[in-house]
């Protein structure tokens, strides 16, 4: 995924440095990177693609999105020797006391990366460069440009390179997976397999011209005949049977391994793919294998003469898939995957596919067999072999006795049967690494009648042993109730998968009820909201929030709270992908426009705008805050929507994360901020400029904030981000603006005929006629009305408006200075495009103006109010039009901020290289803190240029703050680490999971139960999370009757 670029010695010996000796790489024979061949004058052999290392058996390969990948029967066999065993060298058992045998020692949980960390500083000490790739701006990740060469690249070559390349990082991805697995301590069970004929394989003669596939013969490596005949299949086809737990996807694992071990450079590279997430009836395999690859080693990605390096390497006969899972397939899909099968692949595409033996009988008895493939099937473990592997991986007395010994001297028929499975095998050796333990337990028949009793037992015992001497904060039994809560909550919610699911802490929501999802993230928006504007409001300078008492914020935000759950259960797509293209946009529009009206319809029927309406400085009834708050919801989940954050965030990080000055140019900007806000701090009508740029620049220099660690995050450089920028505004700009302006016009519309027709309904009266104490008058078709007796009037002053404006005595205002009180007989009339009020028959002025009497007109009794603002239709409608198409205008301008931003920073973090899980939480949160401060910054600043065109008294009013502080607060709250604190909030309230279930997690992994995958977590095998999930459930319904997990 990563372009490397040095001179060709400086290559050449990178590779012969990590081929010798780094940790991780095997040693590939005849392999070198870059050829003498490969070099050419014009520098065409300074770019080498190191793509993304790649996921485990059965990783969901989909790039933008995923949701709970599974990894298909991970280590069902038995060339894994501790199927569930650990990944940090503490014995498996989980109690500490087991023995330590060589490679066991001291494993921590941060060593699974230690590989790739190490090719990575090799590499840097040899001035590798790293850059960017060429599409799609700060999003790609890999680049295979051939900068710097003065003519066209040899095409070969250059494929050659890419395979070579790619080779390598599947090598050191999987020899890292091997030694997490102990394949080595001390050596992988002995695999054996029978070869099968008809009605399972094709023809003999269409299969090597009818010669059989040889079987391992005694002293042979089992895989090493298996990778000499597949070499020599005219087809190239081998299809691997078995029953689960047999061992398939370990032998596809060794399979890939020991192929990169002996591949010849421009020989095809294994690239093992899950055929789960194949949909045989609408994608082409070729095409299906091409997007895995583009998605997993995005170097791969590059196009050149409209087809990507992927496909180039496909079609030139340069990838081996190695299918695993064929039997994860739905049933009624695998005859149409097969007739595929037989119809796509050729001699440049070769194949190796593994499936249940069961499930391969049942298609070719009802279909067909796949061509020219020759057919095996594993057999099962020998307890000869079950016995040495137990006792060579236990700790021998003076005699060379174990504690097996006896028990295997003579084994009752369940153990017996038992042992065969792998899975069982592993199980035993983890479980009884504890010497308090006694292994000739299972040897009681009144216990475990059954095989299937002995591997439940097993399958119960083993987290309990694995958590024995485990810190008080994780007891046994409290570690055993949460695992199964997790293994119940993130399964797949149709339960038709088999495969072992991988999950991480960005779905960790996806364990929570439907409506939690929405009520969670949107409560969390609004008090990180509430958190700025309260403190703003209260301190008395106007500037956001005309609340005239706490009842109408609370009000207010009932509103806005209204508003958010529906943006972000209806507003918000899926996925970042699904905003892709017009239609979404159109999708969009329709929902917003629709929904708006519904509010609008509210506000006619409520409090329709007689008189023009404001946005701001306005004494507002009640119902007003809540159906303006629903509003302001809604298009602030508009925005967010059309800057792509979706409903299920992927973890993001930063585009300078990898440069060596990135993270201290970020906190240079965030000092920067701090100092203007503390400059601006004190200065009238800046408190809203001030908290933002303190807010913002200690949130960049969070962001900046380095760690010691590897980035999982590609970098790209200032162009890509300012194009990134560029195209993100343009595209929220039009977007937004054009929804806002479409959503404002229908509000607009639809009040307006609201009002016009309250209006063109009022009765006509006659003068002198007196309601609610206001006395009519019309002369010259212009109405006024006047009080009957003396009232009286404050004249208020509100820092954030240039002008003072009256009230009625009493009026619910709360933090508005009163300047001077007025008693006598009011009059309330239009003057021009304005009200004004009359004091005993003098206007009311203040330095010489006419004071703004708007608020008075809204406290008149509704028919009064009706009455007094009559004009013709057309002027209602301009008159409500005004102000909601001008915040229309507003919403385009933010939304178009935050759009460029968030595509500017959308860097997906590489979850595949990822040091760790927290690792990418950490990235996300910079990001999320990142983007929040950048975003607030830049729509404030244009918020605080429009208040300094249109005047602080527009119809406008406060609104500019209160949009663009909302946009910050939601972004962080919207994001995958905002979302997932909710999640754990909630986990940990309802007893499923600990507070601080991250470090949780690490000591599962760290005791074996779990195993990473980059950024996921994994369990151990498909079977311990099947029985963790059947017991959670078996908590919640009560006990069953449960079949026998063994075959």
């Amino acid at each position: 995924m990563w372009p490397l670029t040095m001179s060709p010695p400086g290559l050449a010996e990178a590779v012969s440095v990590l081929s010798r000796g780094l940790p991780g790489v095997s040693q590939v024979k005849n392999r070198p990177s870059l050829a003498p061949r490969d070099r050419d004058d014009a520098g065409a052999a300074r770019s080498a693609v190191l793509p993304r290392a790649c996921p485990g058996p059965g990783t969901r390969m989909s790039g933008a999105s995923f949701s709970r990948e599974r990894t298909d029967r991970e280590h069902e066999g038995p060339g894994h020797a501790d199927v569930i065993g650990r990944t940090t060298g503490v014995a498996p058992g989980g109690a500490g006391s087991g023995r330590r045998g060589p490679g066991r020692a001291g494993r921590r949980p941060g060593d699974a990366g230690r590989p790739r960390r190490d090719i990575d500083v090799a590499l840097r000490d040899l001035g590798v460069r790293l850059g960017r790739g060429p599409r799609d701006g700060p999003a790609a990740a890999g680049d295979t440009s051939t900068a710097g060469r003065t003519g066209p690249p040899d095409e070969p070559d250059r494929r050659s390179r890419a395979a070579d390349a790619l080779a390598e990082a599947v090598a050191a991805q999987w020899d890292t997976r091997a030694r997490q697995h102990r394949l080595q301590d001390p050596a992988p069970l002995a695999v054996t397999w029978v070869n099968e004929g008809p009605p399972l394989a094709d023809h003999a003669r269409n299969i090597r011209g009818g010669l059989p596939l040889p079987a391992p013969r005694d002293g042979d490596r089992p895989l090493e005949p298996l990778r000499e005949a597949f070499r020599h299949f005219p087809s190239g086809r081998l299809v691997v049977l078995g029953e689960p737990g047999s061992g398939k996807t370990v032998l596809a694992v060794e399979f890939v391994r020991d192929t990169l071990t002996a591949r010849q450079s421009d020989e095809p590279v294994p690239v093992l793919f899950a055929l789960a997430d194949w949909d045989p009836r609408s994608t082409e395999l070729r095409h299906w294998l091409e997007e895995r690859l583009t998605a997993e080693y995005r170097a791969l990605a590059t196009v050149r003469e409209e087809r990507t390096l992927a496909r180039e390497l496909l079609d030139a006969g340069l990838i081996l898939p190695v299918l695993d899972g064929f039997d994860e397939l739905p049933g009624p899909v695998r005859a149409e995957a097969l007739r595929r099968l037989n119809r796509e692949l050729d001699e440049r595409l070769p194949v190796l596919l593994t499936c249940r033996t069961a499930e391969w009988e049942q298609v070719t008895r009802d279909d067909d067999v796949l061509t020219a493939a020759a057919v095996v099937r594993l057999r099962p473990l020998s307890f000869a072999a079950a016995r040495t592997y137990l006792e060579s991986a236990a700790r021998p007395d003076a005699t060379g006795r174990t504690r097996w010994t006896g028990v295997l001297d003579g084994p009752s028929a369940p153990l017996a049967e038992a042992l065969t499975s792998p899975l069982t095998v592993a199980l035993a050796r983890t479980v009884y690494e504890d010497v308090s333990r006694d292994p000739g337990e299972l040897t009681d028949l009144v216990r475990f009648p059954t095989a299937g009793h002995i591997e439940r037992y097993l399958l119960d015992a083993f987290v309990p042993a694995a958590f024995a001497d485990a810190d008080p904060r994780w007891r046994p039994e409290a570690a055993h109730r949460w695992l199964r809560r997790l293994a119940r909550d993130l399964a797949p919610a149709d339960g038709a998968s088999p495969g072992v699911w991988r999950f991480a802490w960005w779905e960790l929501p996806e364990a929570m009820p439907r409506t939690l999802r929405v009520l969670g993230p949107a409560a969390l928006a609004l008090l990180t909201t509430a958190a700025v504007l309260v403190p703003l409001a209260k301190s008395g300078t106007g500037v956001v929030a005309d609340w005239d008492t706490a009842t109408s914020a609370l009000v207010n935000f009932a509103g806005d709270f209204l508003g958010l759950c529906f943006g972000l259960a209806f507003l918000l797509p899926a996925t970042a992908a699904a905003t892709r293209g017009p239609r979404p946009l159109v999708r969009l529009a329709l929902t917003v426009t629709v929904a708006a009206s519904v509010v609008a319809v509210a506000v006619g029927v409520l409090v329709p705008p007689l008189i023009s309406p404001r946005l701001g400085a306005t004494i507002t009834p009640r119902a007003s805050w809540f159906l303006n708050g629903c509003f302001l919801g809604l298009v602030q989940c508009m925005m967010i929507a059309v800057a792509g954050l979706p409903r299920r965030p992927l973890p993001l990080g930063l585009p300078w994360a990898g440069a060596p000055s990135g993270p201290a140019a970020v906190r240079v900007l965030g000092g920067v901020l701090v100092l203007a806000g503390l400059a601006l701090v004190g200065r009238s009508g800046a408190q809203v400029a001030a908290v933002t740029c303190l807010g913002a620049g200690l949130l960049l220099c969070l962001a900046g904030r380095r760690r010691g660690e590897r980035t999982a995050t590609a970098y790209a450089g200032p162009a890509a981000v300012l194009r990134g920028f560029r195209q993100g505004l343009l595209r929220g700009l039009l977007a937004c603006t054009l929804i806002g302006v479409a959503a404002a016009v229908a509000v607009g519309g639809i009040t307006a005929a609201f009002a016009a027709y309250e209006i063109h309904s009022a009765p006509t009266r006659a003068n002198g006629t007196v309601i609610g104490g206001w006395v009519h008058q019309e002369a010259a078709r212009n109405r006024s009305v006047h009080t009957a007796a003396a009232e009286k009037i404050v004249l208020v002053e509100r820092k954030a408006l240039t002008e003072p404006f009256a009230v009625m005595e009493g009026a619910r205002i709360t933090s508005d200075a009163q300047l001077k009180l007025f008693e006598g007989t009011l009059r309330l009339h239009r003057d021009g495009d304005r009200w004004v009020v009359d004091c005993d028959g003098r206007p009311v002025t203040w330095h010489g103006r006419p004071v703004d009497a708007h608020n008075l007109v809204l406290a008149l009794p509704r028919p009064v109010r009706a009455w007094l603002a009559s004009r013709p239709t057309h002027t209602v409608l301009i008159d409500t039009l005004i102000p909601f198409v001008g915040f229309g205008l507003l919403v385009g301008t933010i939304g178009g901020c935050a759009s460029g931003v968030y595509r500017a920073l959308n860097t997906p973090s590489d979850t595949i290289r990822a040091v760790g899980p927290r690792s990418t939480l950490r990235t996300d949160r910079a990001a999320a803190l990142a983007r929040s401060a950048i975003a607030s910054v830049l729509a404030g600043g244009v918020c605080l240029l429009l208040i300094a065109a249109t005047g602080r008294d527009s119809t406008l009013g406060t609104m500019h703050t209160e949009v663009w502080v909302m946009m910050g607060t939601l972004t962080p709250a919207l994001s995958a680490w905002g979302r997932t604190g909710v999640a754990r909030l909630w986990l940990a309230l309802t007893g499923r999971a600990p507070w601080r279930l991250m470090t949780f997690l690490e000591e599962a992994h760290h005791r074996g139960v779990l195993r990473r995958s980059g950024a996921h977590y994994e369990f151990r095998h498909l079977r311990l999370q099947q029985r963790l999930a059947a017991d959670a459930e078996t908590e919640e319904t009560g006990p069953r009757d449960e079949p026998s997990l063994t075959r």
